[in-house]
């Protein structure tokens, strides 16, 4: 096994074990009266307590941070716990008994494993879609102008780590520009990297923060707190990729109607329009 991929899998068990840790104890909707036996929650349920506990991608958590305090709202006594991470690691976490009642990915892939894997309740749902972007930091110190100049030599590149669908989707898209920039496009590319992070968030941190020239982000990650330190470089449509993101309530929700509401708060059209709040497109 590769390195990176032994050390992103090393990663990963680590996390679930602290994951583990910190939310066994949380009493996944515990806090008085369980679902009635048709999976419904209570009535009066939210009064009774309880916590409610999403692993979503890295790039969900300003939208799902907003969703999540709506829900607190709605359903007094309840708490949202949430873990931002991504979807490759979240997955893994879920298959080694991380306790979670829902399940946000970045890429279908994680969520048809999950399937797979018996760990769903019911059919996922894709609820959004999101688009990937170049960032540079607003000094731009790499001159970079437009999409073609990644593969100029000496560019600082990051990417998140490989199986993390913002960095497989950055792949993809440079496969694809071969064709528009020549063969050798995505190979120089692919030598600028400098550093693989955990998640896409983190390698537009990297940016954030000086430490690089560029990175794959998604048009989501380009946030209120960021704009002024980062600009955004488009990657021509016809190359990009456009990523689509289900969600699935989990077989082993501590409180399945808790867990079918917060899908269907994500995918009614007061989710739809916080999502499109943060960059997100429709799913239609």
């Amino acid at each position: 096994m590769p390195f990176h991929r032994a050390f992103r899998c090393a990663l990963a068990v680590v996390a679930c074990i602290v994951a583990v840790a910190g939310l066994a104890g949380c009493g996944r909707g515990s806090g008085g009266g369980g679902a009635d036996s048709d999976g419904s929650s209570e009535e009066g349920r939210g009064q009774q307590g309880g916590t409610l506990t999403v692993f979503a991608a890295s790039s969900l958590t300003d939208a799902f941070g907003e969703l999540g305090r709506t829900f607190e709202k709605r359903n007094p006594g309840v708490e949202v716990r949430q873990s931002f991470e991504s979807s490759s690691t979240l997955l893994t976490q879920i298959q080694q008994g991380a306790p979670a009642d829902v399940f946000a990915s970045a890429a279908e892939e994680e969520m048809d494993t999950a399937v797979e894997d018996g760990l769903v309740q019911g059919s996922p749902e894709v609820f959004v879609r999101n688009r990937e972007v170049i960032m540079v930091p607003k000094d731009n110190p790499a001159g970079i102008r437009e999409f073609r100049d990644v593969a100029r030599s000496g560019v600082k590149l990051v990417l998140a780590e490989e199986g993390v669908p913002a960095a497989d989707y950055a792949v993809e898209i440079l496969g694809k520009s071969n064709e528009e920039y020549g063969s050798g496009f995505k190979q120089n590319v692919l030598s600028n990297v400098v550093s693989r992070e955990a998640d896409v968030r983190s390698s537009v941190n990297r940016v954030v923060v000086g430490d690089a020239d560029a990175t794959f982000g998604y048009a989501s990650d380009y946030t209120p707190d960021i704009r002024d330190r980062v600009e955004v470089i488009r990657i021509p449509p016809d190359l990009n990729i456009i990523a689509t993101y289900p969600i699935a309530a989990l077989k082993d929700a501590g409180d399945p109607g808790l867990a079918q509401e917060w899908v269907e708060l994500v995918t009614s059209e007061e989710g739809q329009r916080v999502l499109e709040k943060w960059n997100f497109e429709p799913a239609a």
